[in-house]
């Protein structure tokens, strides 16, 4: 059975053009053309970009790097032009990513919670050299840069003349100095048209179900096609555009490529909940949409956010870096507990039971297998083998368990039930339980461990570890001993997303598989048996009927009125 979209939603592919390149096209549509409106503001200084200045901007940076680095709009490939954009959100975060499309580059988008070794992959898979970043991460820079295997090494900052770094091996400039240079060099050539369904627009970091990261290849027919179905969605929901959008979420991440409304993660939503002294403080009046996604929210902080601002719609979103972003949308006429809203347009959606048949009722939950106009072609460096299993027949199999509901309405609803990737989500952001199990593993101490994720009202999930002592006999004060040598050893080497938070428990042996693969999924019962408050499983807490579940449980997870949103 496919699941498609709301009938009002029109299809969108044949709105985009074979040959659109993402800067050209975000800056000379017919809204941006028309705009005599600031598109960037900075809320803490106040200072603002014309749409005037944004363009100029995006033109003498992109003349400034051609000059700087012997290239050409129109010579070589995009993948012979790939600069990596480690920075904190500014106003010139786009004018960088928007430079970099004109002169027909990639940008390779970096997380600055990503550890510069890993950083240092991939800036080595991508075959890059070039780092555009802030002040605040110039230090991290300089590590990253100086591990690549090959000079020359540049640093180009955004928000400071500095460029002297101490015991950097290579070349620092800035853009007050690059737009200097480029009032004095003549116009680019125009760049000739590619075809947007195979020329590269971004690099971007995601995570496989363990291991490293991957590099997403995502093209500029890929990115229009995701803005375009958002726009499309929203147009026929009946949303007017917002005056002012909040650039909250960090602009190096997939989810904020796509703009509409105010854009939270849940641990902001829970933040504003635990401090309704905030409502008093800040006027926020003026918000009327408020979109979720990037991690659960629980039941609890949704209501009690309605509580407080009633006027608010939540809405909540659902989305993988392996379609750009965003997947699934809520329309404010049509909320469901629970749900992630319903496709957007051009996208279908299947779902696949545990012995690979398809799922043809609805309320019976498999893995969801999606289709759409912005599926990415696959991930950097692999092979066409691999490549091949990117998609089965052209569906892309996501690894997230769910279901579908019809509502009253008479559109479908995804819900997101659980995820068959251990990934664990803190604060919107990916935490691979692997780093944290690879030092727990090592200490002095223990023989094993596993790391869980278990739902944190503040964080979306928080790691949770189970541990087996080498001595099994231990005294209280032992174990209470080798808890704090624990925490304290993740707190000293990895970032504060990945803290237990003294969430350790002591187990004589890790269940296995034959395969000798830890059993997580009984580690996940374990923990919720222990603590009810840990884990939300209550059947029915929403008064939602049951659900047919994949494992069998009825509908375990799903009935806590906790929807899995935007898993990018």
């Amino acid at each position: 059975m496919v699941f498609q979209p709301p009938s009002w939603v029109p299809d969108i592919t044949t709105q985009i053009s074979p040959s659109a390149n993402v800067a050209e096209w975000a800056l000379e549509s017919r809204r941006a053309s028309g705009s005599v409106r600031s598109p960037f503001i900075c809320a803490l200084t106040g200072k603002k970009y014309t749409l005037k200045e944004v363009r100029e901007k995006v033109n003498a940076l992109a003349k400034a790097l051609c000059n700087e680095l012997g290239w050409s709009p129109n010579q070589g490939t995009a993948e012979d032009k790939v600069i990596g954009v480690l920075a904190v959100n500014s106003l010139d975060f786009l004018v960088v990513c928007w430079a970099i499309h004109r002169i027909g580059g990639i940008c390779l988008l970096l997380q600055p919670t990503t550890s510069p070794v890993e950083i240092s992959s991939h800036m080595t898979k991508a075959k890059c050299d070039i780092l555009i970043t802030c002040e605040e991460l110039l230090p991290s820079c300089k590590e990253i840069l100086n591990r690549l295997p090959k000079a020359p090494r540049r640093i180009i900052s955004i928000n400071t003349s500095n460029t002297q770094l101490p015991n950097f091996e290579g070349e620092i400039k800035c853009l007050p100095q690059l737009y200097q240079e480029a009032s004095e060099l003549p116009e680019l050539e125009q760049l000739q048209p590619r075809d947007a369904h195979t020329t590269v627009a971004f690099y971007l970091t995601t995570s496989g179900t363990s291991g490293p990261q991957k590099l997403a290849i995502i093209t500029h027919a890929n990115l229009i096609a995701n803005v375009t179905q958002a726009a499309v969605f929203e147009s026929s929901a009946g949303y007017k555009h917002p005056d002012i959008g909040l650039g909250v979420l960090p602009l190096n991440h997939g989810y904020s490529l796509v703009t509409t409304h105010a854009m939270f993660v849940p641990p902001v939503i829970a933040a504003l909940a635990a401090n309704p002294v905030l409502f008093e403080i800040f006027d926020l009046s003026s918000v009327q949409d408020v979109v979720l996604g990037a991690a659960a929210c629980s039941d609890s902080v949704t209501k009690k956010m309605k509580s407080l601002m009633p006027s608010w719609s939540l809405l909540v979103g659902y989305g993988l870096t392996e379609c750009v972003s965003i997947v699934t949308f809520s329309r404010a006429a049509d909320i469901m507990p629970g749900s992630s809203g319903c496709l957007f347009p051009s996208n279908q959606g299947r779902l696949i039971d545990q012995e690979g048949k398809e799922i043809t009722t609805y309320d019976t939950a498999g893995e969801l297998y999606l289709k759409s106009a912005a599926m990415i072609p696959g991930y950097l460096g692999e092979d066409d083998a691999m490549r091949s299993k990117f998609t089965v027949d052209g569906w892309l199999p996501t690894g997230d368990i769910g279901f579908f509901r019809r509502s009253p309405h008479g559109d479908d609803h995804l819900y997101l039930v659980d995820r068959l990737k251990d990934m664990i989500k803190v604060k919107g952001l990916q935490v691979n339980p692997a780093e944290i199990e690879e030092l727990l593993r090592v200490q002095p101490g223990i023989s094993d461990a596993a790391v869980i994720g278990v739902v944190d009202d503040e964080a979306g999930e928080r790691p949770l570890a189970f541990v087996v002592p080498t001595k099994q006999d231990m005294t209280a004060q032992e174990k209470k001993e080798l808890i704090l040598q624990l925490d304290e050893s993740i707190k000293a080497q990895l970032d504060e997303t990945h803290w237990l938070r003294k969430q350790i428990r002591f187990i004589e042996e890790l269940p296995r598989g034959q395969s000798g693969k830890v059993l997580k999924k009984i580690l996940r019962e374990k923990a919720k048996q222990k603590d009810q408050t840990t884990i939300n499983g209550a059947n029915g807490a929403n008064g939602s009927p049951p659900v047919k579940s994949i494992n069998g449980a009825n509908g375990i997870h799903a009935q806590s009125g906790t929807s899995e949103a935007a898993r990018v």
